[in-house]
């Protein structure tokens, strides 16, 4: 439980329900990721503790997401407990059906900070069945009774069966629902596979951070990194749409951008991009069918540490930095990477900055500035994106994006996230 940083008295109460509870206990953290499973969570769900831990829960429970039990996730991550009940689920391992409810209670480190989410998971499905108990009672009285009473008996009965019928419907729509999301979440782990590994990045930039929050199981946002020579890469990518339709386009941006380096050998983040634009422009104008409207917006830099100079290129998002303190903005283009028509060339800027210890880089997809919340429910925007960094820069990256995860997160509340949200940080 160290990673909960509970209280002592917190820690003793969670490890007797982890072990003697004939519920289902699991724990999770603020970023969805399962940190604690029960041994009665392993009976229920056929899915042993050692092959879930640190997994993402929509992706070992895909019911989770057909059903949205994320609304109650979040309530519990903003401080109020939560209870769903009479909720279908289906465990692929153990091939299990049935209904639940579950409570969701925060959990709190000695701080009072939120860490995560506490979840008894109580199996109802036994107690669905009290119908049938009812009409097998009122079977055996239909001898002591009268005709009438009889009759609308059997109406009653009859209409039972035909309301279970539709709620059979139902659930077979919803089984079905939940095996779409399990093939959505297996995608998942394919985009997942391209992402550079953090550590990756850490290596090029130690005091950096990356915050990643898709709406969906799958992303529209991805982030990308590669080196050549001294030469360090890395860019935050926004493509049309999320979920699935986003997802397709982000493999496409992100081979795209692999080629450009790799195969074509460019290094000035302008003809990367330029690169980017006619690839990915020719893929979404190749048919006079096609209904892609746009294709990415992106913020990439080049860091080069020998020559103590970062470059830019954007499309639409910007750049953001802090040099002594002052805070300064470089715009990107105002096009999006996919908008390549041969007879209408546009390329973009490549901007040069000379860089020094200290200076602090931000790049980012939009998806942060419009999350709707607080208590008039509009848009988080970007002035109020701009005044969190004035008054964090200067403080640990790893405190920023603990920070940029909290204070969203309390923004939100309840509301649903409306698009994925990507930021990036670096100090030199």
């Amino acid at each position: 439980m160290e990673t909960l940083q509970l209280t002592r008295n917190g820690e003793m109460l969670v490890n007797v329900l982890l072990e003697k509870s004939i519920d289902g206990i699991f724990i999770i953290d603020a970023n969805f990721s399962i940190l604690e499973w029960s041994k009665s969570m392993e009976k229920i769900s056929g899915e042993k503790r050692e092959d879930v831990l640190g997994k993402n829960i929509f992706v070992v429970l895909p019911f989770y997401e057909a059903i949205e039990e994320i609304k109650f996730i979040r309530k519990a991550l903003i401080g109020e407990e939560a209870l769903s009940t009479d909720r279908p689920y289906y465990f692929i391992p153990s091939n299990k059906k049935g209904f639940f409810e579950a409570h969701y209670t925060p959990l709190t480190n000695i701080a009072n900070q939120i860490t995560g989410t506490l979840i008894i998971f109580r199996d109802i499905t036994q107690l669905r069945t009290f119908d049938d108990q009812l009409i097998s009672i009122t079977e055996k009285l239909r001898d002591s009774i009268g005709q009438k009473t009889r009759e609308l008996l059997d109406a009653n009965d009859n209409l039972k069966k035909e309301l279970r019928k539709r709620k059979m419907f139902g659930y077979d729509i919803l089984l079905k629902n939940i095996e779409l999301t399990d093939s959505i979440a297996y995608a998942r782990h394919i985009q997942e596979a391209i992402l550079p590994l953090k550590k990756e990045i850490e290596k090029a930039f130690p005091q950096s951070f990356v915050f990643f929050r898709p709406k969906e199981i799958v992303s529209g946002d991805f982030y990308w990194y590669n080196t050549r020579g001294n030469k360090h890469y890395i860019a935050a990518v926004d493509c049309t749409g999320h979920g699935v339709p986003g997802a397709l386009i982000s493999i496409l941006g992100y081979n795209s951008l692999n080629q450009a380096i790799n195969e074509h050998n460019l290094v000035h983040p302008s003809d990367i991009l330029n690169y980017l634009n006619k690839s990915v422009g020719s893929v979404f104008n190749h048919s006079e069918r096609s209904t892609v409207r746009d294709g990415m917006d992106i913020s990439l830099c080049c860091v080069d540490y020998n020559n103590m100079t970062l470059e830019y290129a954007g499309a639409f998002n910007p750049l953001y930095y802090f040099s002594k303190g002052i805070f300064k903005k470089i715009k990107g283009n105002r096009f999006p990477v996919g908008s390549y028509h041969e007879n209408e060339v546009k390329t973009f800027v490549n901007h040069e900055i000379n860089i020094k210890p200290g200076d602090v880089f931000y790049i980012f997809t939009d998806g942060f500035a419009d999350q709707f919340g607080g208590p008039k429910e509009k848009k988080f925007k970007q002035r109020q994106f701009v005044e969190l960094l004035l008054e964090n820069f200067d403080t640990p990256m790893h405190s920023q994006e603990s920070l940029l995860r909290k204070t969203i997160t309390e923004w939100q509340g309840t509301n649903e996230q409306v698009d994925d949200m990507l930021v990036i940080g670096f100090r030199i």
